[in-house]
């Protein structure tokens, strides 16, 4: 992990509490909260057609409220809605918080094209299987779940068997698996994944993942019902690891060619029950789904417990719910309502392990409570707008942090900081050892206001009476953008902004993604969804064909452009990690992006995510990682097929 020359974990004397901070920000926040808690539910959405009652909003689960009672805000999880057969609580799994991109209600209800901007991943990413998986988190003695009969380094063949490369890496060929059925009966062919491939090219750049296939498959092929063969534009070895192998939230959905066929997929919504849509390969089928809830039944005709490949999952329904206030979500986890949340925040952790004795965390109860994700957290800016188009100013608000303070305040001390975009994992370790004097000649990270000072004094700010920085009588203001489980984090960053003269302030909008991706968020504390094995998948993140103008949804958020950059970080792409001269391009690259800091690294991004074992057992954890814990991420399939009936 990369620190600062003399960087801890532990701050200075003098920091201020926790409590202080908090509760010194609360009335910065207190309308993005009562705004996002107030909104009303759309109509325009809504299948249930009933009136817009949070109170009675989750009805998913048969069986008696257990104690304690609820609070009059936590919605009761009592029964199944009309029309879906009744399953019992202890033979059904329920999450909250689905990536906290739907807040108290779904407004994707009709929608189920994992390729359209706004879906959830409340389902899809279940039964919307993989060519393979890859397990980032195995380790010496655990590969992949002790059921999957395949894994090596972490990679489990899953719809395909193997994948190879041709000598320049211009071409790959991939052997599918055959006795593969989707959920309507019709055979899994190589001709799916080719339509899938060139519907994507066709449409770049409306569709997700489109602008990659577009820029990187020059032709996709079925040279028969179970071989594909992609050849490629420009060599890529990671062709395969960075769009078909699921890992985290990476990785292309397959879709039925039969069904998506003579629609337009930039609009077909891939939604319509009666007829059996979507069409899947996963064990769950889709029975129902509203503002409030998606409901997936078990198939007991899965392919994979047909062909022997798995056992049928244990659990017979699954339940999503969006994302509550972090109180509601822990009321629900503790009244064993749900299965498993979104994060919770430290503090969060802490009080379920003490109300619930069932509940448990990836370290087993003991600090940190989590696992490091690779969503490592950072302030990012809209770069196309000034002042923050300008690197020598976001090189005076990056002097104004002290990451030991947000470690110590933010998480209690349970984190690390971070001075790039790259999560803390052994994988990657090697490559960052390789630039570590560059950054250390660069000194990202080093806390200094009297440095930031000088810089806005520079550029001609002065301090106003309130002591923010000013030019021409206008404050530069910083508004943040983020979402509830970066607020323990961005509430300290507020007010080391403010301590060092930027007039900052944070909300948590329902939608937060929008004005993140749409550019409209001059600033906003997210996450980087980059790499886990080599660093060229993060570079990548910052290249300007993902850029859009202001306004207009953008792949990727940061909208920084540097044509020497674009030009290394494509080269670099089409040699392995372990070529020579992908070392020194690695190194220029990194050099590049330091001078301009497009973005300011924070803080490893714990996932401190708590599951319930009263009904449920076999969850992954330190002990036995065969995967994650998170269930919006596309690995999520394995932790289902992995549970036990408690």
């Amino acid at each position: 992990m990369l620190r600062r020359p003399g960087q801890s974990a532990k701050t200075t004397g003098g920091r201020p509490s926790r409590r202080v901070v908090l509760a010194a920000l609360a009335g910065l926040t207190t309308t993005a909260l009562l705004s996002a808690c107030s909104a009303s539910l759309p109509t325009s959405s809504r299948t249930d057609r009933g009136p817009a009652n949070r109170s009675a909003a989750v009805t998913a689960v048969v069986g008696p409220t257990p104690s304690p009672a609820p609070s009059a805000t936590t919605p009761v999880v009592r029964s199944s809605p009309a029309g879906v057969k009744p399953v019992p609580r202890d033979r059904t799994f329920v999450s909250a918080g689905v990536g906290g991109e739907a807040f108290e209600q779904f407004t994707d209800v009709e929608m189920q094209n994992p390729f359209l901007p706004g879906i959830s991943r409340s389902g899809f990413q279940v039964v919307m299987e993989p060519l393979f998986f890859y397990n980032p988190y195995h380790t010496a003695s655990v590969c992949g779940p002790a059921s999957v009969a395949q894994c090596n380094r972490g990679e489990i063949p899953w719809l395909a068997v193997t994948y190879a490369y041709n000598d320049d890496y211009t071409s790959v060929v991939v052997d599918l698996r055959e006795g593969v059925l989707w959920s309507d009966g019709q055979p899994f062919t190589a001709r799916d994944v080719v339509f899938t491939v060139n519907m994507l090219r066709e449409n770049a750049p409306d569709l997700t993942w489109s602008i990659d296939m577009h820029q990187w498959v020059n032709q996709a092929t079925a040279l028969d019902d179970y071989t594909v063969q992609f050849a490629l534009n420009r060599p890529n070895p990671r062709f395969i690891f960075d769009y078909f192998m699921f890992h985290e939230d990476f990785g292309i959905p397959i879709v039925p060619e039969h069904v998506f066929r003579g629609k337009d997929p930039r609009v077909f919504p891939n939604f319509d029950l009666t007829l059996g849509w979507p069409v899947v390969t996963g064990p769950y089928r889709l029975v129902y789904s509203d503002a409030h809830q998606k409901i997936w039944d078990r198939r007991d005709d899965w392919w994979g417990a047909l062909a022997g490949f798995h056992a049928l999952p244990e659990p017979e329904r699954l339940v999503f719910l969006p994302a509550f206030p972090a109180t509601t979500m822990a009321d629900l986890i503790v009244r064993d309502q749900v299965d498993t949340t979104l994060n919770l925040s430290l503090g969060g952790i802490q009080s379920v392990l003490n109300r619930n004795p069932k509940i448990t965390t990836w370290t087993n109860s003991q600090a940190p409570y989590g696992y490091v994700d690779y969503w490592v957290t950072g302030l990012g800016f809209n770069d196309m707008t000034a002042p923050f188009d300008d690197p020598t100013i976001r090189w005076a608000i990056d002097h104004v942090v002290n990451r030991d303070e947000l470690v110590a305040v933010g998480y209690d001390g349970a984190g690390e900081s971070a001075l790039l975009p790259y999560p803390d994992f052994p994988a990657l370790q090697p490559y960052l050892f390789q630039v570590s004097d560059v950054v250390k000649a660069s000194q990202p990270g080093a806390f200094d206001q009297s440095k930031s000072a000088q810089i806005m004094r520079a550029k001609g700010y002065e301090q106003d009476r309130q002591g923010f920085w000013s030019i021409g009588g206008k404050r530069l203001s910083i508004p943040i953008v983020t979402f509830q489980v970066e607020q323990d984090i961005t509430a300290v960053l507020v007010d080391q902004l403010r301590r060092g003269g930027f007039d900052a302030t944070y909300t948590l909008p329902a939608d937060y993604e929008t004005p993140i991706y749409t550019g409209e968020a001059a600033a906003y504390v997210f996450g980087h969804n980059g790499s886990v094995r080599d660093p060229y998948l993060t570079l990548r993140l910052y290249e300007s064909r993902f850029s859009a103008p202001t306004g207009h949804r953008a792949t990727r958020s940061y909208r920084w452009r540097d044509p020497q950059f674009d030009q290394i970080v494509d080269q670099m792409g089409t040699i392995p990690a372990t070529a020579p001269g992908f070392t020194a391009l690695w190194r220029q690259a990194l050099s590049i992006w330091l001078k301009a800091l497009p973005d300011i690294p924070l803080v490893q991004f714990y996932h401190r995510i708590p599951v319930n074992t009263t009904y449920w057992t076999g969850w992954p954890d330190a002990t036995n990682p065969y995967i994650n814990t998170a269930n919006w991420h596309r690995t999520f399939e394995l932790v289902i097929l992995s549970l036990k009936q408690a």
